[in-house]
């Protein structure tokens, strides 16, 4: 039998996935209230304000700790059901990416957000997504 070795080490313990989660969770968090700041210094219009938009920063904080959690119980499943929970969690990872962008485009234009919205919330995932993955496999250590 061929022992499969992970070019990223797998988090031996909860705790240590739990820091993992946290240091990608602050930096998704950062990065995500950084690019909503650069859009508001640019004045951008993005179709939609008030209390139902997903541009201001009690949504987006939220978005962000919903999506740590659920990407470290993801990747704590894989690591005890898979031989090989970094490749799986990584694919995981691109098809739930792909799934998120849905309503974006399907649903975000019915709540008044415009195209140049949609594209910062495709920038947001991507700066809540990177982060989260690179964390939580261990490709960013700290």
């Amino acid at each position: 039998m061929a022992t499969i070795t992970s070019r990223y080490p797998v988090a031996q313990s909860g705790g240590e996935l739990a820091r993992r989660t946290a240091l990608g969770v602050l930096v998704a968090v950062v990065a995500a209230l950084l690019v909503n700041g650069l859009v508001g210094a640019l004045g951008l219009s993005l179709g939609v304000t008030g209390p139902a938009s997903p541009f201001t920063a009690g949504p987006i904080l939220g978005n962000v700790v919903v999506a740590g959690v659920g990407a470290a119980v993801a990747y704590a499943a894989l690591v005890r059901l898979t031989e090989r929970p970094v490749r799986n969690f990584a694919a995981l990872a691109a098809a739930v990416f792909a799934l998120m962008l849905v309503p974006v485009f399907a649903v975000a234009p019915a709540m008044g957000v415009s195209g140049v919205g949609q594209a910062v919330l495709v920038a947001l995932h991507v700066v809540v997504a990177v982060p989260l993955v690179a964390f939580i496999v261990g490709a960013v250590r700290l």
